[in-house]
């Protein structure tokens, strides 16, 4: 992608997206819809990431994500008590908190704006695609509300970019279950049509995602991570829907303008930088830390998990291929060689690893994954501690010293003369 750093004009500071309008009343229809979903006669189906969610709207249900909704909470600062609330029942600091925030809720019978919380799921649908945790998690939920529940098994194939046939077979076999298993506890018949229907406006919102994301390729990149993060709520919620393809159209021209302009969200850029994994939801405004150096974050990962592209024409198939390849399930050394590629496409000075306390089973890889980053393409890290969703143990003025010290080092090796240092070659 061009640079826009040859134009002849000098970039603004970006002001609130236009589409930030738009996507809080998608928010707004959204939680009316979960709450009048018993009287229309909607099945309320409590899913979890990386679960097909396209299944859920072709028989017409809202599906509710307990992780979106812990995030929720979290930005809310009510996740703190909801965490105690499950320990209290017996639950573990240690679990996902994410789930001990949703045990929570659950038990107290409140919710994130302060009313009884979300509706109790009429179908509980899961997967063991993305993380060990959410089989068992759904399990409890199925003793506590006493629902039928549906676990989609996913073979785990370390190279997300290899996928065997016969686990792409084998995802699509269930996912005919699954329809015969709606059918069955929806009493709505299932509907190839619309299941095809789904698959496209899913695929559609997936492909302007992936345009929005390489517009960031552009120096200055043109938003912020908040912005990336907080626009992911309708490919995570929404997708399959005309709601979620008309705002990724919004929101993918109203960045190209930015691009065009030459408008960053950092008008100065001096960094660029890769955020790995979760985002930090009790403190979100720390991402905008980093731009007050001058850093902006170009790219990430995270968000990219919940895209993926579709083919109406297999609906099964291509649903199987979609939810078995997202990078989460690569093994570090592939999702080292992501960031690799991404590095290069981005131009990224350094990347910031958010070891996220409560979950191990993708931050024990991340040291692996900077050393790679380090030996290979001399590209410097910064790891600090936090937890995703409860803010308990997080001490802000440490995690900014960190940030302080990262940003010195940046400054050393790409303007050396600027900071009054000589220039550091080799491996840091």
């Amino acid at each position: 992608m061009e640079s826009t750093q040859d134009k002849p004009m000098t970039p603004t500071k970006p002001g609130r997206l236009a589409a930030s309008a738009v996507l809080g009343t998608l928010n707004e229809d959204y939680y009316r819809d979960l709450a009048n979903a018993k009287e229309e006669g909607r099945p309320v189906v409590w899913i979890t990431s990386m679960a097909p969610i396209e299944m859920v709207y072709v028989f017409d249900g809202i599906p509710f994500l307990p992780e979106n909704y812990a995030a929720l909470c979290s930005s809310r600062k009510v996740a703190a008590e909801f965490c105690q609330a499950g320990e209290a029942r017996g639950y573990s600091q240690d679990l996902c908190s994410y789930a001990l925030c949703t045990f929570g809720f659950i038990f107290e019978k409140r919710g994130a704006f302060e009313d009884e919380g979300p509706p109790a799921p009429d179908i509980l649908l899961a997967t063991e695609g993305a993380c060990a945790t959410h089989p068992k998690w759904w399990e409890a939920m199925q003793r506590h509300f006493n629902c039928p529940l549906f676990i989609v098994d996913a073979a785990y194939t370390v190279d997300s970019e290899t996928l065997p046939e016969h686990h792409k077979a084998y995802f699509a076999a269930q996912l005919r279950e699954l329809a015969s298993f709606m059918e069955e506890h929806t009493n709505r018949k299932f509907d190839t049509d619309r299941l095809r229907e789904v698959v496209a406006l899913s695929d559609r919102a997936s492909e302007l995602w992936d345009e929005i994301d390489d517009l960031r390729k552009a120096i200055p990149t043109p938003i912020s991570q908040i912005d990336v993060f907080t626009c992911l709520f309708p490919l995570v919620t929404l997708k399959g829907t005309k709601e979620a393809v008309a705002f990724y159209e919004q929101l993918r021209d109203e960045v190209k303008e930015r691009v065009d302009n030459g408008i960053g969200f950092v008008p100065n850029e001096r960094f660029r930088l890769i955020w790995d994994l979760f985002p930090i939801y009790h403190n979100m405004r720390l991402l905008n830390y980093f731009a007050e150096f001058g850093a902006a974050f170009v790219t990430d990962l995270y968000g990219n998990a919940f895209s993926g592209r579709l083919d109406a024409s297999d609906p099964f198939g291509s649903l199987a291929e979609r939810y078995l390849s997202f990078f989460m399930r690569s093994a570090q050394w592939g999702k080292a060689e992501l960031y690799k590629k991404r590095a290069r496409e981005y131009h990224v000075d350094g990347i910031v690893f958010h070891s996220n306390r409560c979950c191990r089973n993708y931050t024990a890889e991340q040291p692996d994954i900077g050393n790679i980053l380090r030996d290979e393409l001399g590209i410097p890290s910064l790891t600090f501690e936090a937890n995703m969703v409860d803010p308990r143990g997080y001490d802000d003025a440490q995690v900014k010293a960190r940030i302080e010290a990262f940003i010195e080092m940046l400054e050393a090796r790409k303007y050396p003369n600027e900071s009054g240092e000589s220039e550091k070659g080799g491996k840091q």
